[in-house]
C-alpha cells in the first residue's frame, strides 16, 4: 500500500471552474425559511473568486521552516473547491446524500480554515494532523485484518506506519490522537453553528430510521431538504473565501504568532 501521500503536502490542483459574470454571493445564509435560494451562477462565480484567491497565495519563502503556513492554507482552500463540486453536483443531480455530505464538509474546513488562520501554531498543529490521521488509519486497517486473518502478516500496512512513524520523529510531532473538529469549532466561536449544522447533514447523510422510512413519506416528507444543503454549503464557501481573501490582503502568507 503507498501512504507516500499522506507524509507531504500535494501540490495546489487548482480546480477548473467554468468563469462567469463577477457577482458574487458571500450572504451568511439565514435559517429562518425552510427554502435557502442561491443562483447556481452566483455560487459558481463564488467559487471562481476562491481559485482565484487561491492561485494568487505565495510562500514568505520557499524554506521548510517558512514554508508550511502557505501550504496549509492552499490545500485548505483547494479542499474547499472539490467539495464545492460536489455540492453542485449532488444539487443539479438531486443526490441529497452528496450534497448533505458535500455541505458537511464545507462546514469542517471553514472550522478548520478559521483555526489554522489564527495562528502559526494552530497551522503547525494542523498540518501534524496529517500523520497522526495517517497513522489512526493504518492501524484501523491493521487491526481489522488481524480481526479476520490473526496469523496473516500485514508488511503493506507495517512497513507504511513504520515510514509514518518515522516521520512524525523528524518533525518531532508528539501529538498521540488527531485534533477533534468539535474542539476546534469551539475554540473559534463555531461551536453552536457546528453542533447544530453536523446533527443536521449527518441525518441527511446517514441512514437513519428517519431517512429510511419517512423522509419521502406523505406528510412526513422534506422536499426542502435538497435546497437546505446546498445553501448552508454556499454559505460556508463564502466565509471561508472571505477570510482566506482577507488574510492575504492583510498579511500575506505570514502567520500570526
Amino acid at each position: 500500500m503507498e501512504m507516500m501521500a499522506l507524509l507531504r503536502f500535494p501540490r495546489f490542483s487548482g480546480a477548473k471552474i467554468l468563469r462567469l459574470h463577477d457577482t458574487l454571493f458571500c450572504q451568511t445564509t439565514g435559517m429562518g425559511t425552510p427554502q435557502i435560494a442561491v443562483p447556481l451562477h452566483d455560487a459558481d462565480a463564488l467559487a471562481q473568486k476562491l481559485l482565484a484567491v487561491g492561485n494568487t497565495l505565495k510562500p514568505i519563502d520557499e524554506t521548510d521552516h517558512n514554508c508550511y503556513f502557505f501550504e496549509v492554507v492552499r490545500e485548505l482552500v483547494d479542499a474547499a473547491l472539490k467539495n464545492f463540486n460536489e455540492l453542485r453536483r449532488g444539487y443539479t443531480t438531486g443526490n441529497l446524500y452528496l450534497s448533505a455530505w458535500a455541505s458537511r464538509n464545507l462546514l469542517e474546513l471553514l472550522v478548520f480554515t478559521k483555526y489554522v488562520l489564527k495562528s502559526g501554531a494552530n497551522a503547525k498543529r494542523f498540518g501534524e494532523d496529517r500523520l497522526v490521521d495517517g497513522c489512526e488509519l493504518l492501524i484501523a486497517l491493521r487491526d481489522l485484518e488481524r480481526h479476520y486473518h490473526p496469523t496473516a502478516p500485514t508488511p503493506g500496512l507495517d512497513d507504511a506506519l513504520i515510514r509514518m512513524q518515522d516521520q512524525m520523529r523528524v518533525e518531532n510531532i508528539t501529538a498521540t490522537k488527531h485534533l477533534e473538529t468539535s474542539d476546534l469549532a469551539r475554540e473559534v466561536g463555531m461551536e453552536q453553528e457546528f453542533r447544530s449544522m453536523n446533527r443536521v447533514t449527518s441525518k441527511l447523510v446517514h441512514p437513519t430510521a428517519w431517512s429510511t422510512l419517512a423522509e419521502n413519506a406523505g406528510r412526513n416528507s422534506y422536499p426542502e431538504a435538497r435546497d437546505l444543503p446546498f445553501g448552508t454549503g454556499i454559505a460556508h464557501i463564502s466565509q471561508i473565501y472571505m477570510d482566506v481573501r482577507d488574510y492575504n490582503n492583510a498579511r500575506g502568507m505570514l502567520p500570526l504568532p
